[in-house]
């Protein structure tokens, strides 16, 4: 830590030892009768060298901690120093002003009986520009904890997102590759097709720079390509249905956010029931959020197959980690419909 009285806060540390001056050469002025111009000599020599003391002793507590000598050994040891350092200064003074006294008795007859309140004074004001040092210290350490305790969570969180992520891509393409293992049985051709779908749907996935967030009109490129995919194993009983505000293309959203969701209606939709799947997806904004609503029918007299719920799961994680909030995802399950509705803030937390 520099030396806090460098810079504008040596102006205010310089105007209070000002205001002491002022007030010593008043008091030996009008209280004790002492001619001005001694009594402004006497202000300056003592007063100057407490100053300049104070701006030294900063080197001083950097040797003597709470940490390394607790706080009784602290203040015994600063107590110590301060008033050997005070009594020394007030010596040196007191020499100088009796030289300049001369043989005006007055003047060095109070110079001598002033040397305990000077002793007394100039170690109260310098245990005051010390407390003052330990205080500083202190927030200036407590703010670097703040500091790299608030980097520690930032690290934490990136690494609790990637966790995220690497639990969905591997989710993804293991039923991929189990639908790519079917195909090449009983259709090598679509078989193909897929391996090069998947192949550019990884490409841009994880090709990309590593950040959390992109537009909206990425993640429906993305989108796209793996509803192909999805196309490639389903035919055309997997119907898509977009309405999407155009104006809402440069909004951002999480890498990948509403791949889960669309594999969840396929799931839901196409394996338990044998009519065809109507995936519906609506987007729309305004100025503080983005709206995702992803829609797909479904056989309600169907008995659900039971899963691990990680696509969802996910989903609420990540929203909740990257924007602070725990109610961005909402999932409404009617008689023939099942809905969820994601809400995106377009300012992270």
């Amino acid at each position: 830590m520099k030396h806090p009285f460098l810079g504008k806060a040596f102006l205010f540390y310089s105007l209070a030892w000002v205001a002491i001056m002022a007030a010593h050469a008043n008091i030996l002025f009008l209280q004790f009768d002492l001619p001005f111009n001694y009594a402004l000599a006497d202000s300056l020599a003592f007063n100057l060298a407490f100053l300049g003391f104070g701006i030294l002793y900063w080197y001083i507590v950097q040797y003597i901690s709470p940490e390394n000598q607790g706080i009784s050994g602290t203040i015994l040891n600063q107590g110590l120093a301060i008033v050997i350092g005070v009594s020394f200064l007030t010596y040196l003074c007191n020499s100088a002003l009796t030289n300049l006294a001369g043989d005006d008795a007055t003047i060095i007859d109070f110079l001598n009986l002033a040397i305990p309140w000077r002793i007394f004074l100039g170690s109260f004001f310098l245990g005051m520009v010390v407390l003052i040092y330990y205080l500083l210290q202190y927030t200036a350490s407590l703010k670097e904890k703040e500091k790299g305790e608030l980097e520690l969570q930032n690290l934490l969180k990136q690494a609790e997102l990637e966790t995220l992520k690497f639990q969905l891509n591997p989710h993804f393409i293991f039923n991929s590759l189990n639908s790519i293992s079917s195909l090449t049985l009983t259709d090598p051709n679509r078989a193909h097709e897929m391996v090069v779908k998947l192949s550019e749907f990884m490409r841009g996935s994880l090709g990309r720079e590593d950040t959390e967030l992109h537009s909206l009109k990425e993640e429906l490129q993305q989108m796209k390509l793996y509803l192909d995919i999805e196309r490639v194993r389903f035919g055309d009983r997997l119907k898509v249905n977009e309405e999407i505000d155009t104006n809402c293309f440069d909004r951002e959203v999480p890498n990948l956010i509403m791949q889960p969701l669309y594999e969840n209606a396929i799931k839901y939709g196409i394996y338990e029931q044998l009519d065809d799947v109507n995936i519906t997806t609506k987007c729309f904004c305004d100025e503080g959020q983005l709206n995702i609503l992803i829609t797909n029918n479904y056989d309600s007299e169907a008995i659900p197959k039971k899963g691990k719920g990680i696509g969802l799961k996910n989903i609420c994680n990540r929203l909740e980690l990257i924007y602070g909030k725990s109610d961005l995802v909402t999932i409404k399950k009617e008689k023939e419909i099942f809905s969820i509705e994601l809400i995106i803030p377009q300012e992270k937390s």
